[in-house]
């Protein structure tokens, strides 16, 4: 089990990052290669790990350490357990349940387990949100592998849960200030996208809060903009072509979203642009 404090209940925090797996990797890697990358999770009030992806973090005591030694350097990460979500939602259950359906919204397989298992025709007669979640993430409606540590591998787990405590923030917390999404992963950012579009059909006339991100690609352009890396350890570190999402400045002075797939010299073509972001 991670040595790193369990969440239990709201304290007003305002400014709030989710810390996937895929981005303790990399910041693993980051360190190895004698780059410390700790200050661009500072200013948060808090840093959230969901408890799939704590379990995912646990399959490596190298990452378990990471984790932990990033609590140890006064960095405030706290494990929350997707149990506790209605707690955070302020009971508001049926809210939750909209919350999860909209953050599943992508798989046929969630939205047929959830109309079999938890739809009810009146949903005041649905079960309590901390019994049918759980038995979700007991009988996964996705494939599922074991690890060599004999862990069951759940597919997506640990996205959902991000998406769905995002939301939580999005949706439930109006005076939060920043959101942030650490991660690398392309199905949380596309399932975080879809639940959003799916939850402001269904509350037209609620304002969510923004969730940005900071994917690896990200985090490199920060790194490289602040003097921390330079190019021969950003070549070192990405090795393949991958798909980025950023906003160019136009001729006029107008900005465009362009989602497009980079190799290395297009990257650093890209990240030396100081009006260009990028957003994935």
């Amino acid at each position: 089990m991670l040595n790193i404090p369990v969440y239990s209940e709201y304290r007003g925090e305002k400014k709030i990052a989710l810390l996937d797996n895929s981005t303790v990797s990399f910041m693993m890697q980051l360190e190895q290669g004698g780059c410390n990358p700790d200050y661009l999770l500072q200013g948060y009030d808090v840093i959230f790990l969901p408890g799939w992806v704590a379990e995912e973090v646990q399959d490596s005591e190298y990452r378990v350490g990471y984790v932990e030694a990033l609590h140890q350097r006064g960095l405030p990460i706290c494990l929350i357990r997707e149990e506790f979500y209605s707690d955070l939602m302020d009971n508001e259950e049926l809210y939750l349940y909209h919350i999860v359906k909209a953050s599943v919204s992508r798989l046929g397989a969630f939205l047929k387990y959830i109309r079999l298992y938890v739809d009810k025709k009146d949903p005041l007669d649905m079960e309590a949100y901390e019994k049918w979640i759980r038995d979700m993430y007991s009988n996964w409606p996705l494939i599922s592998d074991v690890t060599a540590a004999g862990r069951i591998k759940k597919k997506n787990a640990g996205e959902i849960s991000l998406t769905i405590l995002a939301e939580i923030f999005s949706w439930h917390y109006s005076n939060t200030e920043m959101l942030t999404v650490y991660t690398q992963d392309t199905d949380a950012y596309a399932f975080q996208k879809a639940a959003e579009e799916k939850l402001k059909k269904l509350f037209p006339k609620e304002m969510p809060v923004s969730v940005t991100y900071r994917s690896n690609d990200s985090i490199l352009c920060q790194l490289y903009r602040d003097g921390k890396i330079g190019e021969e350890m950003i070549v070192g570190l990405r090795k393949n072509a991958r798909l980025v999402t950023y906003t160019v400045m136009r001729g006029d002075r107008t900005f465009a979203v362009e989602v497009r797939v980079l190799a290395n010299d297009e990257f650093l073509k890209l990240i030396q642009d100081d009006f260009a972001q990028i957003i994935f």
